[in-house]
């Protein structure tokens, strides 16, 4: 048995990408057979008077991979196009803590977008993840059993802005 692995079951592990290449790099992974999971969230950004909002890396420069050590070239990744290098230690890749990845996985859909609708409750601080106050800080002041929440916005005078619980983090 390695001394990574529990009894041989494919684990987690964490590979370093090149600045803004997480998605591409997912799928040169994938078109070598590795399992893949590259976690979204949404994003608003400006762009030329407009708000867009789009597919973002839940973590910036990082996505996860599946594999049995025993039973993969897992020397592959670090060659792959769009790839720095898998987190290594002692020349071998050290897997994540049981149960990391499949956590983040359960709030993710299909798409592997990440739709975390943490247990808020009224005057908690919250970060608006998406929308025109995308990355404001604001306080939850009203929600409903549909998920449907109110955020008092604080600028030069106060302003309630109503949308969905999963458009929210805690502050």
């Amino acid at each position: 048995m390695a001394t990574h692995e529990i009894a041989g079951r494919p684990r987690w592990y964490v590979v370093a990408t090149k600045p803004a290449r997480e998605f591409f790099a997912a799928g040169q992974l994938r078109n070598q057979g590795f399992e893949v999971f590259s976690p979204k969230r949404k994003a608003t950004m400006r762009r030329v008077r407009k708000l867009v909002t789009r597919a973002r890396p839940l973590f910036p420069g990082y996505l996860f991979v599946q594999m049995r050590l025993d039973s993969i070239r897992w020397r592959a990744i670090n060659g792959t196009l769009g790839v720095k290098f898998i987190l290594s230690q002692d020349e071998r890749p050290v897997p994540l803590p049981q149960g990391f990845v499949e956590a983040i996985i359960a709030h993710a859909g299909s798409d592997g977008m990440v739709t975390y609708a943490p247990d808020l409750k009224v005057g908690d601080k919250v970060t608006l993840m998406a929308g025109p106050f995308a990355n404001e800080i604001g306080e939850l002041i009203a929600k409903d059993d549909r998920g449907r929440v109110e955020v008092l916005m604080r600028f030069v005078s106060s302003v309630a802005v109503k949308t969905t619980q999963d458009n929210l983090l805690p502050a």
